[in-house]
């Protein structure tokens, strides 16, 4: 029965342009569906990395002098969670002026911080500089390497 319907399926050429419009159109939009999500994540942060280098670079430059370079990188993109109405039927989302409310807003997590400055390779210097971004970012000082540049 099976072959009997492909088959017959097979022979009608609406049917088969029907099935091969449906195949291209989910493989697009497997591949540029999922790409624009990535594309707006990736953005936010690669911009919160911008900032979080400018402040790390200012920081250690008041602390050592002399020129610094820095290299954070953040494991993924800004988290917001949203007031929520709980009942017994369920939970519904907040809204207020036609847009959901924000409870919480959390930026990107630091995965590593990277710095190179003058006297990095003094054990003083790295760990004040370890202690500070630690403090300031949250961020493990297994995650932080402090080098000196030559």
């Amino acid at each position: 029965m099976k072959n009997g319907f492909l088959s017959g399926l097979l022979k009608n050429k609406k049917a088969i342009i029907l099935i091969a419009a449906a195949l291209v159109s989910g493989v697009l939009l497997m591949i540029y569906g999922g790409r624009a999500k990535t594309d707006d994540n990736s953005d936010e942060i690669s911009e919160y990395e911008r900032q979080a280098t400018n402040k790390i670079e200012q920081t250690v430059q008041a602390m050592c002098g002399g020129k610094v370079y820095v290299m954070v990188s953040a494991e993924y993109g800004r988290e917001t969670q949203y007031a929520k109405n709980v009942t017994e039927g369920g939970e519904q989302t907040v809204i207020s002026s036609g847009s959901p409310v924000a409870v919480r807003v959390a930026a990107p997590v630091i995965r590593g911080i990277t710095v190179v400055c003058r006297n990095g390779d003094d054990p003083a210097v790295k760990r004040k500089i370890t202690e500070a971004l630690s403090c300031a970012y949250g961020v493990s000082s297994a995650k932080i390497y402090v080098a000196s540049y030559k």
